[in-house]
């Protein structure tokens, strides 16, 4: 055996006998490495549920600025509909009824395409509810309890639960 093959051996030897002792590691600096380990995994998960939050309140804010694009197109077609629904009141049914029944199946034609873009009137029957109705006068009506609609002279609207337009009412005093 030549001098470097033996002194190979030899190393090779010290290397078994080496990986057979057990290293110790501090238990203070093992302790602290566990207690990084916990303090960026709870850092790691607010983190995350911060992320979540942000994409949520993103997803909200999305939402909320389509409904307010949708409310600022349709606010101008709502006069057309009281249009036609005050073409529809004074029609003379004798002389204009065929005029009227086309002109109460546009109405119905827009009030669905209201619907199916989620907007629904607001009711205007009953006790009046300030949040969404205007007074527009006060009337004395026997039989009639205070506070409740006798007239509606516009109807509100709602996209969802934003109010478009209030509904203008005429209220019993």
């Amino acid at each position: 055996m030549s001098d470097q093959d033996q002194a190979a051996a030899e190393a090779a030897a010290q290397g078994q006998s080496d990986s057979n002792e057990t290293v110790t590691v501090p238990t203070a600096e093992f302790e602290a490495a566990k207690q990084q380990v916990v303090e960026w995994k709870e850092r790691c998960m607010r983190q995350q549920a911060e992320f979540e939050n942000v994409r949520k309140r993103l997803r909200k804010e999305a939402d909320e600025a389509g409904n307010r694009a949708v409310a600022r197109f349709v606010r101008p077609l709502l006069d057309q509909l009281d249009n036609l629904d005050r073409a529809l009141s004074a029609a003379n049914p004798e002389g204009f009824a065929e005029f009227a029944q086309g002109v109460a199946m546009i109405r119905e034609s827009f009030g669905a395409s209201l619907a199916a873009a989620g907007i629904e009137a607001v009711p205007s029957e009953g006790t009046f509810d300030p949040a969404v109705h205007e007074v527009l006068a006060e009337e004395a009506r026997e039989g009639v309890a205070k506070g409740t609609i006798v007239l509606t002279h516009r109807s509100g609207w709602r996209l969802k639960d934003q109010l478009i337009r209030s509904a203008q009412v005429v209220v019993a005093r």
